[in-house]
């Protein structure tokens, strides 16, 4: 599943017949991780900005910032004025955001219920593939904006490219050795 266009998707659908139902709902699949990955990247964003306003002195405290955000039940609009506040995104990309967050959540909720029929006939599954390869890249514009404004703010903040890396590197060691496997809770976050 490596192209972006509705054409090569449709084109791929239409060379495994027998696979058409599985290739749809690994489109779905696609579609949803990457609206979860966008919804999660301006949670991220959030958390850091509260991070460089506050300079949390112990690791509790910078934990409880990231929990703060990760329990959260902001509404989508409380975020995304946040994080335009913090961000200064212009208003334009903010509705973009907000109009990915929002399919998004259609896409996890209500798609199938209001959709099934599609799922009877070719021109249906072809109809839903398109929707989900049409959200996909929606997300991804979404993102490139982001990334921009991300790196201006990074910059004003004094946060470089070796810190993240820094960062990244020292999670990744506390988790290197860490046993994964049946008794390991993944509804908990980082048990």
């Amino acid at each position: 599943m490596k192209h972006t266009t509705y054409q090569e998707a449709i084109a791929e659908y239409d060379l495994k017949e027998s696979e058409q139902a599985l290739l749809l709902y690994a489109h779905y699949g696609r579609a949803i991780y990457m609206g979860q990955a966008l919804e999660q990247q301006g949670i991220n964003m959030l958390a850091i900005d509260d991070i460089v306003k506050n300079e949390p002195e112990s690791k509790e405290a910078y934990e409880a910032i990231w929990a703060k955000y990760d329990h959260s039940k902001q509404m989508i609009g409380v975020m995304t004025t946040l994080l335009q506040e913090a961000y200064h995104i212009n208003d334009i990309d903010m509705e973009e955001f907000r109009e990915v967050l929002a399919w998004r959540n259609d896409l996890a909720h209500r798609y199938f219920r209001y959709n099934d029929i599609l799922f009877s006939s070719t021109a249906g599954r072809k109809r839903m593939i398109k929707d989900f390869v049409d959200f996909t890249n929606s997300v991804k514009s979404v993102e490139e904006k982001l990334a921009v404004y991300i790196a201006a703010y990074n910059r004003t903040a004094g946060i470089t490219t070796e810190s993240i890396a820094k960062i990244l590197e020292e999670r990744k060691q506390e988790w290197k050795d860490k046993v994964i496997d049946d008794s390991y809770d993944s509804t908990v976050k980082y048990n």
